[in-house]
C-alpha cells in the first residue's frame, strides 16, 4: 500500500476532507431544525454559523486541489 498510491497523501487528505464537509453542509439545516425541536436555540445557531462557513472551506480546499493538479480542472 505504500509503494503504489494512485494520488498522494494531501491530494487522498483534501479529497477526503472534501467529502466530509460537502456531507456536513448538506445536513447543517437538518440538524438546526433538530436543534430547534428539542428546543435548543442556542445550537440551531452554531449549527447556522457552521452551514455558512462551510462553502468557504469547501472553495479553499478546491482551489488548493485545483492549483496542485491542473488536469483536475
Amino acid at each position: 500500500i505504500h509503494t503504489e498510491r494512485p494520488v498522494t497523501n494531501t491530494f487522498h487528505n483534501i479529497i477526503q476532507t472534501l467529502s466530509v464537509k460537502i456531507d456536513s453542509a448538506a445536513r447543517y439545516g437538518l440538524y438546526a431544525d433538530d436543534a430547534r425541536s428539542d428546543g435548543m436555540s442556542d445550537c440551531a445557531e452554531m449549527f447556522g454559523e457552521l452551514a455558512t462557513q462551510e462553502p468557504e472551506q469547501i472553495d479553499r480546499l478546491l482551489g488548493c486541489l485545483h492549483k496542485h493538479m491542473p488536469d483536475a480542472h
